[in-house]
């Protein structure tokens, strides 16, 4: 085989180098977890501000209750991509009182085309999209702004979202904007992190996003069960 010429060896190395610098800019999912300090206020239903919980979705995604979407591929050179919520699955950290009745608070987003069912996550209400931007740059670090349109749920305390006949009550939430500046992400994943091929990451993998409202962090791996209690033996 004949040596290839320099300049023909150069121009097989910048085609080398720009894959490379390809490889983290494909369109992808976020599979993110909610961290502590995550609220939502519904003072408007004389409830004040209620504290929230992620709710792993489901076992491929690992501990995610947030799934974010990248419809986009970045630019090579960095810059701003159109992102959206795709999944929210959040329950209050304790019951409220709703109708005079000890009631759980679920909010949710399903924007999944059922890969995600809506017995897992429901959303009974016709939500506007949860939209907004990542504006990414090649030394590691983005911005992100999006505004989130979520649904209320209200369940008998203790029950299943998944049952609507557990339902006192639900309608669509006050809309909330989170944003975010020089956050991190990198072309690694972090320890841990669920492999999805329903949603893949394309490559970006953000490190702490949101704060505020609902702070995100990425996820992990699926929470281990319970063991279930060893039974009492009658002497």
């Amino acid at each position: 085989m004949k040596r290839l010429h320099a300049s023909a060896r150069s121009m097989v190395f910048l085609m080398m180098v720009f894959a490379a610098s390809m490889a983290f800019a494909q369109g992808g999912y976020d599979l993110l977890q909610t961290g502590s300090g995550a609220s939502i206020d519904l003072s408007s239903l004389g409830l004040g501000v209620v504290p929230l919980q992620g709710v792993p979705i489901q076992s491929s995604t690992g501990s995610a209750d947030t799934i974010v979407h990248r419809t986009q591929n970045i630019p090579s050179g960095g810059g701003s991509v159109p992102v959206n919520v795709t999944a929210l699955l959040m329950k209050s950290t304790s019951p409220v009182t709703f109708h005079s009745q000890p009631a759980d608070v679920y909010v949710t987003i399903n924007n999944s085309g059922g890969t995600i069912s809506t017995s897992t996550v429901p959303q009974p209400d016709s939500l506007s999209p949860s939209t907004g931007t990542g504006t990414f740059r090649t030394d590691g670090t983005f911005d992100s702004s999006l505004t989130v349109n979520a649904d209320l749920i209200f369940v008998k305390a203790g029950t299943s979202v998944g049952n609507s006949g557990n339902y006192l009550g639900h309608q669509a939430a006050s809309a909330i904007s989170l944003s975010s500046t020089n956050s991190s992400w990198s072309t690694t994943p972090p320890p841990g992190y669920p492999s999805s091929t329903s949603f893949p990451s394309g490559g970006v993998y953000p490190r702490p996003v949101h704060t505020a409202q609902h702070p995100v962090v990425p996820a992990g791996p699926s929470p281990s069960p319970s063991p279930s209690p060893s039974p009492t033996r009658t002497p």
